[in-house]
């Protein structure tokens, strides 16, 4: 059982620096555009603040998303190929991130265009940790699945 919830936390550590890595693109983007058309840069705090934002809504989607889909995705996909697990939870990554992202959308009131577009947005960014998620996860079990194997036996020792 531990193995097991060592490699969903190796997982989900992974998916969380994905997601920071993730904001901090983000921010980049964002910094070469408003310096190509003139616009406004936000600051000098503009960028350690998208980053914390990303990092603490890492966090907080761990439990709440990138987990519970790589245990769906795992549960799911009994054959242990990759590809499969990496379909399955990503649909159920992106089912709950559509889900959460309309749920704060609808209790902020706003418009039924910019939810679906909201929705969108977070189907995207949830991909790309998600698949680093399951891949650092099913990585673990496969090298303790070799461990095992060129691991010595243990003989029991007769009195």
């Amino acid at each position: 059982m531990l193995p097991k919830v060592a490699r969903h936390l190796a997982g989900g550590a992974a998916a969380w620096l994905v997601f920071v890595v993730q904001g901090v693109v983000i921010y980049v983007g964002l910094l070469v555009y408003a310096l190509a058309v003139d616009a406004d840069t936000g600051g000098p705090l503009a960028g350690p603040l998208l980053v914390l934002l990303a990092g603490v809504l890492g966090v907080a989607l761990l439990p709440v998303l990138f987990i519970p889909a790589g245990i769906a995705g795992e549960l799911i996909a009994k054959s242990g190929r990759l590809l499969v697990k990496l379909l399955v939870t990503s649909a159920v990554a992106a089912v709950l991130a559509a889900i959460y992202v309309a749920v704060v959308a609808v209790a902020t009131d706003v418009p039924i265009v910019d939810t679906l577009l909201a929705c969108l947005g977070g189907v995207v960014a949830v991909l790309c940790p998600t698949g680093i998620y399951v891949g650092v996860a099913h990585g673990g079990l496969k090298a303790s699945s070799i461990w095992r194997r060129f691991r010595p036996p243990v003989h029991a020792v007769r009195t």
